[in-house]
């Protein structure tokens, strides 16, 4: 393995992105939603509603400062995103997607599977290997970490083109909504099991932050 686990234009984004989530889940979580309450007709399967469709007129439901935050944050998290697709692109160190992505290929998969099973009794008992020994596996949350960002950025940016203030929401715009919290929850999981090993490692010994640091 490199001495350099992360290339300098992957410090300076992680930490950019780790900054940017972590608000958006806060304000996700405070924010008030605005909708119209109402039945659904048949037909409401097409969206016929388009972010700001209309300035606000008779019936319509004002936007809320949190959810401004929101909709602008998640455009940023968007854009950065592409940046990091960009980045899996290259050789940098800790950017290639084939890292990310382990699972992908039968001797990534080979690799994570002997990881798991060679520290599977430590991690019971909240014992960590040290960074070098643990690359597959961390790699591994990172890549999912990056999957289910996107999907909850394809999602939103769905929403953000379809969500109505001044009529019911489309039955789509519903089901993509569903969809955009799960991606949410399970984003959520991922990144407590992440800052978890972050301060276990740092409780051990290991100093993984200066890894990452910009």
């Amino acid at each position: 393995m490199s001495d350099v686990a992360y290339a300098k234009p992957i410090r300076v984004f992680h930490s950019i992105f780790a900054f940017c989530m972590l608000t958006q889940l806060a304000v996700g979580t405070l924010m008030d939603v605005p909708e119209v309450e109402g039945e659904h007709e048949a037909s409401t399967w097409i969206t016929s509603a388009f972010a700001h469709e209309a300035e606000h007129g008779m019936g319509s439901v004002e936007e809320t400062l949190g959810f401004q935050v929101h909709e602008i944050l998640g455009l940023v998290i968007g854009g950065l995103l592409v940046l990091r697709l960009l980045l899996a692109m290259t050789s940098l160190p800790g950017a290639n997607w084939r890292k990310l992505f382990p699972w992908l290929f039968a001797d990534g998969r080979q690799a994570l599977k002997d990881e798991v099973q060679s520290q599977l009794s430590s991690w019971m008992k909240f014992k960590l290997a040290a960074p070098k020994d643990g690359e597959v596996v961390a790699r591994s949350v990172h890549g999912f970490i990056l999957l289910f960002s996107l999907v909850m950025a394809a999602t939103g940016l769905q929403l953000y083109l379809g969500w109505s203030t001044i009529a019911p929401q489309t039955m789509w715009i519903e089901l993509v909504a569903e969809v955009h919290e799960a991606a949410v929850t399970v984003l959520e999981a991922l990144l407590v099991a992440h800052v978890l090993a972050v301060v276990l490692h740092q409780m051990q010994g290991h100093n993984i932050l200066a890894r990452i640091k910009p």
